[in-house]
C-alpha cells in the first residue's frame, strides 16, 4: 500500500530519496506490488499538472512520467460503498485526516496491508491503527 505522497518521489526529481527508489527497484524486479485506492489514479495526474505549471516540470518531463506512471501496475481498489465510506469518516474524524488521507488508511486497514506514506500526519495514524509503515526489500 502506497499514497500519493511515495509515489510524488519517483518523478519529482526535488523530491527523490533513497527509500522512495529501492520501494520504486523492488517493484520493477517483481518484488513488490502495490495495492491503492482509486484515488491515486486521480492524484498523481494532479501533481504532474501542477508540477508542469510551477516549471518542475518540463513538458517533455511532463509526459515521461505520465508514460511511466501508465506502465506502473497498480492494484487499484474501489472505496464507493457504504461501508468504505464510513471507515475513511471514522479514520478522518479520529486522527484528524483529510478524506483523501483516510482513503489510504481504510485501504491499508481492510487489507491489512503497511501503508508507505511521507505524509507524518498519516504516518502517525497508521502507526495508531497498528499498521506497519515500512517493508522489508529482499534482494
Amino acid at each position: 500500500m502506497i499514497d500519493s505522497s511515495f509515489v510524488g518521489t519517483w518523478f519529482l526529481p526535488d523530491e527523490q530519496s533513497a527509500s522512495g527508489q529501492r520501494v520504486f527497484d523492488a517493484y520493477e524486479a517483481g518484488r513488490l506490488a502495490f495495492d491503492v485506492p482509486d484515488l491515486l489514479a486521480y492524484e498523481i495526474p494532479n501533481l504532474f499538472v501542477s508540477a508542469l505549471r510551477r516549471k518542475r516540470f518540463d513538458s517533455d518531463g511532463f509526459h515521461e512520467a505520465g508514460g511511466i506512471f501508465d506502465r506502473i501496475e497498480f492494484e487499484y481498489h474501489n472505496q464507493t460503498d457504504a461501508v468504505c465510506r464510513r471507515r475513511m469518516l471514522h479514520f478522518a474524524e479520529r486522527h484528524q485526516l483529510t478524506a483523501y488521507d483516510a482513503a489510504y488508511l481504510e485501504l491499508a486497514d481492510r487489507l491489512q496491508l503497511p501503508l508507505l506514506t511521507l505524509d507524518e500526519k498519516l504516518l502517525r495514524a497508521a502507526r495508531a491503527e497498528n499498521l506497519e509503515t515500512t517493508v522489508k526489500l529482499h534482494k
